[in-house]
């Protein structure tokens, strides 16, 4: 007898991983963004352009490691890199 095949995670779960997801590419393309008007800059702040590629990093990081199945680390994920979005938006 086979094993029923079928979605190994709800509909739900794929909609919060895209949601997380579009949320993490937002803030990576944010901070790219800010290196490169940083590195255009006369006289660049070193120090910003390394802390916003540690930043960028991060995010990679997550991305990467993100699981469609693993509930608690998606919502996690949307939580914190909308709130980097909003508070981004905000300030412009």
């Amino acid at each position: 007898m086979d094993a029923p095949t079928g979605p190994l995670w709800s509909q739900q779960q794929a909609i919060a991983y895209e949601v997380a997801l579009e949320a993490i590419n937002d803030v990576i393309a944010g901070y790219s963004e800010q290196v490169a008007l940083e590195q255009a800059r006369p006289s660049p702040n070193t120090a910003r352009i390394a802390w916003l590629e540690m930043r960028t990093d991060q995010a990679v990081s997550v991305h990467r490691s993100l699981n469609v199945c693993d509930d608690g680390n998606v919502q996690q994920a949307i939580s914190e890199f909308s709130a980097i979005v909003r508070a981004r938006d905000e300030g412009r």
